[in-house]
């Protein structure tokens, strides 16, 4: 189970602030003049514990407060469990965080324009978890295989849509 902290309200503040004048919130998406003085859903940062830093997302917690997870390799790095108190230092991560599309995969979906149609309509997360798991595999026998379940589940999730 992965631990977390609570982020001190001034602290989220300042982030937020930050968030709002760069514009490099969770969405990335502009908001209307009155949702600029609210505090953002989403606050993506670097956080540092114990030396180990990790790219996280600061996460509503209730309440107008937010937490950040602190992930196994922050936490032993920081000899910490729960209950015990740690140094955490958080900074806005303003890097982007899509992946690019390996170019075997990009070729594939490209064959078959709905499955291509129905990846590109993917939210960020899902595309990018698709990637990911395209790219654990090595070898090409497996990389092949992974490509035609993907254009399968694409083309049925297509034909999902339009119903």
């Amino acid at each position: 189970m992965m631990r977390h902290v609570d982020v001190p309200d001034e602290v989220a503040r300042v982030l937020a602030r930050q968030v709002r004048s760069k514009g490099c919130s969770g969405t990335g998406r502009k908001t209307a003049k009155l949702k600029k003085l609210a505090m953002p859903k989403y606050i993506r940062v670097v956080a540092i514990v114990g030396g180990k830093s990790a790219r996280t997302t600061l996460v509503p917690a209730g309440g107008g407060r937010y937490r950040v997870q602190i992930n196994a390799a922050q936490r032993k790095a920081a000899r910490a469990d729960v209950g015990d108190v740690v140094s955490v230092d958080l900074r806005i991560d303003r890097a982007s965080r899509s992946l690019p599309v390996p170019p075997d995969l990009s070729a594939g979906l490209k064959r078959h324009p709905k499955a291509w149609k129905a990846f590109q309509a993917l939210p960020p997360g899902r595309r990018r978890q698709l990637i990911q798991w395209f790219d654990s595999a090595k070898s090409p026998a497996v990389r092949q295989k992974r490509l035609d379940r993907a254009v399968d589940v694409l083309l049925e999730r297509a034909l999902l849509r339009r119903r």
